[in-house]
């Protein structure tokens, strides 16, 4: 599907997707940390490729960033894809949490301490181990300035109910069964909010569906774009 744009969770990059013709953009964060800086550099990649209206999907903070993107050109949207992602903004807890990860690597950089805090929360304890090297790899290579800024950015995002609502767009919505970060109830709640939404709970996965079981993710999803007619 060539209008298909999927946009990676974090702390990771555009490898964790494993689906043939997708556009799998990195976001990299410049100036004061805002999730609409990350939807205006989607939006001009997609004018670069003289995109008019995509398939937008994200995990967990590309989620966050579709959302973005659906506020500001929602006419540039035409089906939306969330996995493992909520649209609620944080709990003060949550921002607490953020800048603090955000303030140590800034301090100590991306190293296996990083790995440590994210793995167990990304990956369920039966992943296999090409999914563990991934995503650990991935980690280990991205930049310090960048995983401070999308903490912050995060932190700062808002509710996304009232934009989700009016999406009168195709939906689909996968949960992780083993998801410690986002519990399948939690991003059920997404699901509820979309008019038009097909909501999927994938067996035996974390937070991470396409990195765990990319064939299975990859077969919800042209299920699901099959029945919408693309």
């Amino acid at each position: 599907m060539d209008d298909l744009v999927l946009l990676h969770a974090f702390p990771l990059d555009a490898r964790m997707w494993q689906v043939p013709g997708a556009l799998t953009p990195d976001l990299r964060g410049h100036g004061e940390p805002d999730l609409g800086t990350l939807a205006s550099q989607v939006l001009a990649e997609l004018d670069e490729r003289n995109l008019d209206q995509v398939v937008l999907g994200g995990c967990s903070m590309g989620g966050y960033v579709a959302m973005a993107v659906r506020r500001r050109a929602p006419e540039r949207v035409k089906g939306l894809v969330f996995v493992d992602t909520k649209h609620t903004a944080d709990a003060p807890e949550a921002v607490r949490n953020r800048h603090a990860m955000a303030d140590r690597v800034e301090a100590e950089g991306v190293g296996e301490w990083l790995v440590d805090a994210m793995l167990p929360n990304l990956l369920s304890p039966n992943a296999p181990a090409e999914a563990r090297d991934r995503v650990t790899t991935m980690i280990l290579e991205q930049r310090p300035e960048d995983v401070a800024w999308w903490q912050r950015a995060m932190a700062k995002r808002p509710d996304s109910a009232d934009v989700l609502g009016k999406a009168e767009v195709p939906a689909l919505v996968v949960a992780g069964e083993l998801d410690l970060l986002m519990s399948p109830e939690v991003v059920r709640q997404l699901a509820d909010v979309l008019p038009h939404s097909t909501f999927v709970e994938m067996k035996g996965v974390a937070h991470l569906p396409p990195v765990e079981q990319p064939e299975q993710f990859a077969s919800v999803l042209e299920s699901w774009v099959t029945s919408a007619g693309w």
